[in-house]
């Protein structure tokens, strides 16, 4: 009756151990999800913002380069970045830009075939407001 004891209380340390595991994993992939997917939304916002702030500054100096510039200085975060071949104004005024931002994530950045999912690109516009 002793042995018969102890074997069932290893078999739930067994499988506890394997739930704990279980969880453990699926924690990890969720938080990277979330990473991954609150980086698009915000990536989103921020493009806008910086191409709002270009065109403001556009409008004002009609100079490409100090837009660039404030839509640059308008990021919020080090991770953020605007290529300068994809910033481009028209003549219009119209303020296009795609912004890139890289991802903190736990297991995502790590893995080769996922690494493109770390880096999210966002396209923003703004249009001169008509008198």
């Amino acid at each position: 009756m002793d042995t018969d004891r102890r074997d069932r209380g290893s078999i739930v340390v067994g499988w506890l151990t394997k739930l704990v595991a279980v969880l453990a994993v699926l924690g990890v992939m969720l938080f990277d999800a979330l990473s991954v997917t609150a980086a698009h939304l915000g990536a989103e916002d921020d493009a806008s913002q910086a191409a709002t702030a270009a065109q403001a500054d556009y409008r004002t100096s009609h100079n490409v380069q100090t837009a660039y510039n404030a839509a640059v200085d308008s990021l919020s975060s080090d991770a953020e970045t605007i290529p300068s071949q994809t910033f481009s104004i028209d003549s219009t005024g119209t303020v296009r830009l795609v912004l890139e931002r890289t991802t903190k994530t736990l297991i995502v950045h790590r893995i080769g075939p996922l690494k493109k999912y770390s880096t999210v690109t966002a396209s923003g516009e703004a249009s001169p407001i008509a008198p």
